[in-house]
């Protein structure tokens, strides 16, 4: 997988997944941008006036990620992501809890 997520990406990601596995308001709303990428079928998709609500800084990180996601055509664990994202999943979808 290299070369595929560059330095700047990976490390908007890494913010947004440990912001993601905190317990707040933006928590909330960081898990449901990640989980769109990793599941939008079954972990819900990301309305994205929702990002109004989070600090400029997330923001930025959300759009980040985003154009990672655009271009780089592959899911979370495919990254090496997987056991964070099923920390989320487990974290803010209990009833998936199973499914991931």
């Amino acid at each position: 997988m290299s070369g595929v997520i560059s330095a700047r990406q990976k490390a908007a990601l890494e913010r947004l997944i440990r912001i993601a596995q905190s317990d707040t308001g933006q928590s909330r709303m960081t898990a449901e941008f990640l989980l769109s990428w990793w599941n939008a079928a079954n972990c819900g998709g990301f309305d994205l006036t929702t990002i109004w609500g989070v600090d400029v800084e997330i923001a930025a990180d959300m759009v980040t990620v985003f154009g990672l996601v655009a271009c780089c055509h592959h899911y979370p664990d495919d990254l090496g992501y997987g056991e964070e994202f099923r920390r989320i999943v487990h974290a803010w979808r209990p009833a998936l809890r199973h499914a991931s």
